[in-house]
């Protein structure tokens, strides 16, 4: 509700992000009331309600526009673990074992190596230590 009572804040730029809605992907089931994927917590279901075997979703579009990060990390957690039990009662569809950087080299994506990450997360956490942002902040994980 508006009120008369408004606090200025300079800044340099102002973004506007208000609302969201879900878009549908071409295949994947989508309930175009809730703008979501159709999904058993994560489990993405046909229209018929049957899970599609190894197809997930999370976040937003898994549950509709809400939360902050820590609720999208706890529900990542729990679709990531439905996969896991899936995988572990043999649920998940097989398909043509590829080396995953053959795989993505086919697809014409470089892939960011775990020492190029690395070298990326020194210098943001330099750039953060400048303006205050140390380790004091939280773990990083």
């Amino acid at each position: 509700v508006p009120i008369d009572e408004r606090e200025v804040i300079p800044c340099g730029i102002v973004l506007r992000s208000v609302g969201y809605r879900g878009t549908a992907m071409p295949g994947v089931p989508f309930d175009e009331d809730r703008a979501t994927i159709r999904n058993d917590n994560g489990r993405v279901l046909d229209d018929a309600g049957a899970r599609i075997p190894g197809v997930y979703c999370t976040g937003w579009i898994k549950r509709g526009p809400s939360g902050v990060i820590g609720t999208n990390k706890k529900d990542a957690t729990e679709t990531v673990e439905l996969l896991f039990e899936d995988a572990a009662m043999g649920m998940l569809p097989r398909r043509e074992e590829r080396d995953v950087a053959d795989l993505l080299a086919d697809r014409g994506v470089r892939p960011v190596t775990y020492a190029g990450w690395q070298a990326i997360d020194a210098v943001e956490c330099a750039r953060g230590e400048t303006q205050g942002r140390g380790p004091t902040g939280g773990k990083r994980t």
